[in-house]
C-alpha cells in the first residue's frame, strides 16, 4: 500500500485559505463605522422630529374618511392614501416571498404595507414654529394623465391656514419600471425664506427564508458625491446608530435582495439618519432619516417647486447601474479586487449562462466547469510540481538524512540548490494557491446577494441563495446550527477525497524523518480537519455555494485520474529532470561579483 501524506505547499495553501477565509469573514461581521461628521443642523433635527405639532385633522371640523388609490405598471403596484397623499403599501408583481408554512417563495411580496413607510413634510418659519405638516393633511385627487411612456397622477391639499394648495405629483413609467418620480410644488402660497424638513421612516419586513442572514443583509447605505465620484457608505451594524451627515445624492434602505431608495437631483445638503434593529418579530430594522432643506438654496422663486425620486425594486446590478449614481454598489459583492472580481468575471459568466434558460442549479455547474477550463494551466501546474516532488523524494530524503544534525540554514541551502539543480521552483505550489484564494472567497460573496437565484430551486434544493436542509435538529450546535446540509456534507466528503488524491504518497518519507528529529510534526490530520471547518463554516451558507464547491472538487478528482494517465508521463519527467541535472549550473550574478571581488578582480 502507498504512503500518504500532505505535501507541505498544499499544507500552506489550506492555512492561507483558512486563515483570509476567518479574517474576511469577521471583517464583514463587525461593528464598523465609517464616516462621522458632526453638523450643526442635528440640534434641529433632534429637537424636532418628535415635536408634537399645532395643526391636526381635527381642526378642520369633521375627519375625514381616508381614501386609497391606485397606480400601476407591469412590476409595480402602489397605493396611494389620501392622508398624508403618501404611498403606504408597495406590491412587486414579479417576485414572491418566503412562506414558513409550506417552505417555499410563495406569498405576495410587498416591500411596504400596513403603514410601514411614511414621509411628510414639514414647513418652519423663521422661528423654527411649524407652518405646515403634510402628515395631517388630506389630499384629493386633481389630475390623471396617462400617455404611452408614463402615468401621471396628481394630488391637491387645500392651506390649512389660507389661500393656496400644496400639491405632489406621481409619475410611474409603464414599462419594467421599478422607480416614482415624486414632484413637490405649492400653488398661492408664498414660502420665501422657509425651512423645509422632510422626514422618512419605514420598518424593514423579514421576507426572506433565514432571518440571521437578511438581517445582516439589511443596513442603510448612502452616497456623497466628492467631484464626479459617488462615496458608497453605510451605517454600522449597532443595534442603533444615529449620524449626521451633508451632501448626500440619495439614501437606500437596503434589504438582502430588494431595496426602497430615496434620491434627488441636487445634492441634499444636512441628513440625520438613524437605524434601529428589531429583536424579533415581523420586522427587521427601524431606520428614520431627516433632510433639512435650505429653500433658498433650492428656488429663488416664491414658489416651491423640487422633485425626488423613490425606487421600490429589486437589487439587480445593470438596473441600478443605468441610474448613474453608483447605487450599484449597494449590492455586497465584496470590497477591492473581490468586488472587482464577481463584478466582471462571475457575474459576466453567470448572465452569459442564463441565456440558456437552464435550471440554475444547472448553470452553476456549467459556470464551474467554464471557471475550471479558464484555470486549467494553473491547475496542470500544480499537478506537474508534485509529480517532480515525488520522483526527487529520495535525494530530498537523503539530504535530510545528511543534515539531520547540522545548521537548518546549511540544509535550506542544500535544498534549494537540489530544486534549482533539478529545474523545480518550490514557490509556484504556493503561488498557484494564493491565485486561487480571491476566487474562493468571491464566491461567498457572490451567492447570497444575487437576486437571480433567489427562489430558485434545484433538486431538493429550494432557494439555491439559501441553506438547504434535509433535517432539522431539535437543537443548536454552536458554529453548525440546527439542521443539515446534504449539499455541505456531499461538498465536505469530496473535499477529503480529492486532499487525500492530490497529496498520495509525495511526502511520507519527508515526514517520517521530520517526525524523527523533531522539527516538524506530523501534518496528515489536517485532511480531516480542513473539511471538518469547512462543514461548520457553510453549513448555514447559500446551497449554491455548496453546489459549486461540490462541483468544483468533483471536477479536480475527475482532473487528478486524466492528467495522472493522459497528461503526466513519469518516465518523461523524470528524464527531463535528469537532463536538467547535465545542464551546467547558471551562476547568480552576485554570486559571480562576491567571488571577483575575493579574488581581486574589478
Amino acid at each position: 500500500m502507498k504512503n500518504k501524506n500532505l505535501d507541505y505547499n498544499s499544507t500552506i495553501g489550506l492555512f492561507l485559505i483558512l486563515l483570509i477565509l476567518i479574517i474576511f469573514t469577521y471583517i464583514n461581521t463587525k461593528n464598523s463605522s465609517y464616516y462621522n461628521n458632526e453638523n450643526k443642523d442635528k440640534e434641529f433635527f433632534l429637537k424636532n422630529r418628535n415635536k408634537k405639532y399645532s395643526f391636526s385633522v381635527e381642526k378642520e371640523g369633521k375627519k375625514k374618511k381616508i381614501k386609497n388609490y391606485y397606480l400601476e405598471n407591469k412590476v409595480l403596484k402602489l397605493r396611494i392614501s389620501s392622508l398624508g397623499g403618501i404611498i403606504d403599501e408597495v406590491f412587486l408583481k414579479k417576485y414572491k416571498a418566503y412562506d414558513s408554512v409550506h417552505f417555499l417563495h410563495e406569498k405576495n411580496l410587498f416591500l411596504i404595507k400596513n403603514s410601514s413607510f411614511s414621509y411628510n413634510i414639514h414647513f418652519y418659519k423663521k422661528n423654527g414654529v411649524v407652518f405646515v405638516n403634510t402628515k395631517y393633511l388630506y389630499f384629493f385627487p386633481f389630475l390623471v394623465k396617462k400617455n404611452n411612456k408614463n402615468i401621471i397622477f396628481t394630488m391637491r391639499s387645500k392651506n390649512p391656514y389660507g389661500k393656496g394648495f400644496i400639491e405632489y405629483v406621481y409619475k410611474l413609467g409603464l414599462e419594467n419600471k421599478y422607480d416614482v418620480k415624486f414632484f413637490i410644488r405649492t400653488i398661492g402660497i408664498p414660502f420665501l425664506k422657509k425651512r423645509v424638513l422632510i422626514s422618512l421612516e419605514q420598518n424593514i419586513f423579514s421576507i426572506e427564508k433565514d432571518r440571521n442572514w437578511e438581517n445582516a443583509y439589511t443596513q442603510v447605505y448612502y452616497s456623497t458625491k466628492d467631484k464626479n465620484s459617488h462615496k458608497v457608505k453605510y451605517l454600522s451594524e449597532k443595534n442603533t446608530e444615529e449620524k449626521t451627515l451633508s451632501h448626500l445624492d440619495w439614501i437606500a434602505h437596503k434589504q438582502q435582495f430588494f431595496a426602497t431608495i430615496f434620491f434627488s437631483d441636487k445634492p441634499i445638503k444636512n441628513v440625520f439618519l438613524c437605524s434601529e434593529n428589531f429583536l424579533g418579530g415581523n420586522f427587521l430594522k427601524k431606520i428614520q432619516s431627516y433632510l433639512s432643506l435650505d429653500l433658498n438654496e433650492i428656488e429663488k422663486k416664491e414658489e416651491l417647486n423640487f422633485c425626488f425620486h423613490f425606487y421600490f425594486g429589486p437589487l439587480d446590478y445593470f438596473f441600478l447601474k443605468k441610474y448613474g449614481k453608483g447605487i450599484e454598489n449597494i449590492i455586497p459583492f465584496g470590497w477591492g479586487f473581490i468586488k472587482w472580481i464577481n463584478k466582471y468575471f462571475f457575474l459576466m459568466i453567470f448572465q452569459f449562462l442564463e441565456k440558456t434558460n437552464l435550471n440554475y442549479g444547472v448553470i452553476i455547474i456549467l459556470m464551474t466547469i467554464v471557471v475550471k477550463l479558464i484555470l486549467s494551466p494553473v491547475t496542470y501546474k500544480q499537478y506537474k510540481l508534485n509529480a517532480m516532488m515525488k520522483l526527487i523524494r529520495p535525494e530530498i530524503d537523503e539530504l535530510n538524512n545528511k543534515f539531520k544534525n547540522s545548521d537548518p540554514f546549511k540544509k535550506q541551502k542544500a535544498m534549494m540548490d537540489l530544486y534549482k539543480k533539478v529545474g523545480i521552483n518550490p514557490m509556484s505550489g504556493c503561488l498557484s494557491t494564493l491565485l486561487q484564494i480571491p476566487i474562493f472567497y468571491s464566491l461567498f460573496k457572490f451567492f447570497p446577494t444575487l437576486i437571480n437565484l433567489r427562489g430558485k430551486s434545484f433538486l431538493w434544493v429550494d432557494d439555491l441563495t439559501s441553506y438547504d436542509s434535509i433535517f432539522e435538529l431539535p437543537f443548536f450546535i454552536p458554529f453548525y446550527g440546527n439542521h443539515v446540509s446534504l449539499l455541505t456534507l456531499l461538498y465536505s466528503l469530496a473535499f477529503l477525497v480529492y486532499t487525500k488524491l492530490s497529496n498520495n504518497g509525495s511526502t511520507q518519507n519527508n515526514s517520517n524523518s521530520s517526525s524523527s528529529s523533531g522539527s516538524i510534526p506530523d501534518m496528515r490530520f489536517i485532511l480531516y480537519i480542513m473539511p471538518i471547518i469547512m462543514l461548520l463554516f457553510i453549513n448555514s451558507y447559500a446551497s449554491g455555494l455548496s453546489l459549486y464547491y461540490f462541483t468544483s472538487n468533483m471536477i479536480n478528482i475527475g482532473l487528478i485520474f486524466f492528467i495522472k494517465k493522459f497528461l503526466l508521463d513519469e518516465k518523461k519527467i523524470l528524464y527531463k529532470i535528469q537532463e536538467n541535472k547535465k545542464k551546467p549550473k547558471k551562476r547568480n550574478y552576485w554570486e559571480s561579483r562576491i567571488k571577483e571581488i575575493k579574488s581581486g578582480k574589478t
